[in-house]
C-alpha cells in the first residue's frame, strides 16, 4: 500500500471512530496541551488544505512564530460544531497534499500522531497496519525542526517489542511501535508505555 492510501485509511479510521462519540467528548483535552479533540480534527483538516501562502502569511501575522499560528489556527476552526469538523475531516479523505515543501509520508506521520491526540484520551483503541507504524518511524527517526526527534533519540537505542524495527545505538528503550513513535514526537504520555534503561534518559529530554 502506498503512503497516500495508508493516509486515506487512517483518515477514515478516525472518522469512523469520531462518528460513535458525544457531543461532550469533542471538548476532551487531547495530548496537545492547547487543543481539545475538536481542535485537534480542525488541524487534521487545515493540513490537507494548507498553501504555502496561507502559511507564509498566517506566519507573518503571528511575529514569524509558526507554532502560534498553528495553535490560534486551530483554536479558530476547532469552534465549528462535531457535525460541520465531522463533514470537513471525511472531505480531506483523498485530497492527497502534503504540507508546503515536506513529503506525503510526513502528512501519514502527522495523521498518525494527531490521531492517537485524540484517540489515548477518549479510551479507543486502534491496532494500526504494522507497515504504516514502520514508514512513519522510519521518517520520523531522522526528523530535525520543528518536531526534533533526531536529537530526542541522539544516543539511544529504540526497539519495537511488536514490530520488527529498531533504531540507534545506546541504552535501550523498547515498547509498542506507535508508543515508540509518541514518544519520538515528543508526546510524554506514550512513555508510561515504554522500558528500558534508557527511558529515563529520553524522558528527561523535552
Amino acid at each position: 500500500m502506498d503512503t497516500w492510501k495508508k493516509f486515506d485509511a487512517e483518515r477514515e479510521a478516525l472518522c469512523k471512530d469520531l462518528a460513535g462519540l458525544e457531543a461532550s467528548q469533542w471538548d476532551t483535552q487531547s495530548l496537545c496541551a492547547e487543543w481539545r479533540v475538536r481542535h485537534v480534527v480542525a488541524h487534521l483538516v487545515f493540513e490537507s488544505t494548507m498553501t504555502a501562502g496561507k502559511l507564509i502569511i498566517g506566519v507573518l501575522k503571528n511575529g514569524m512564530n509558526g507554532d502560534r499560528y498553528i495553535a490560534r489556527q486551530g483554536l479558530a476552526a476547532g469552534s465549528a460544531s462535531p457535525e460541520s469538523l465531522l463533514g470537513q475531516l471525511r472531505a480531506t479523505i483523498g485530497i492527497h497534499r502534503a504540507p508546503p515543501t515536506a513529503k506525503p509520508v510526513v502528512a501519514l506521520e502527522d495523521t498518525v500522531c494527531h490521531s492517537a491526540d485524540i484517540r489515548r484520551p477518549l479510551g479507543i483503541d486502534r491496532k494500526l497496519p504494522d507497515d504504516t507504524l514502520v514508514e512513519v518511524a522510519e521518517n520520523l527517526k531522522s526528523a530535525g525542526f520543528p518536531l526534533h526527534t533526531k536529537k530526542r533519540i541522539s544516543g539511544l537505542r529504540l526497539l519495537a517489542t511488536d514490530v520488527p524495527w529498531s533504531t540507534g545505538d545506546g541504552p535501550t528503550v523498547e515498547g509498542p511501535l506507535e508508543s515508540l513513535i509518541l514518544a519520538m514526537a515528543g508526546r510524554r504520555a506514550a512513555l508510561d508505555d515504554l522500558a528500558g534503561e534508557g527511558v529515563a534518559t529520553l524522558s528527561s529530554r523535552k
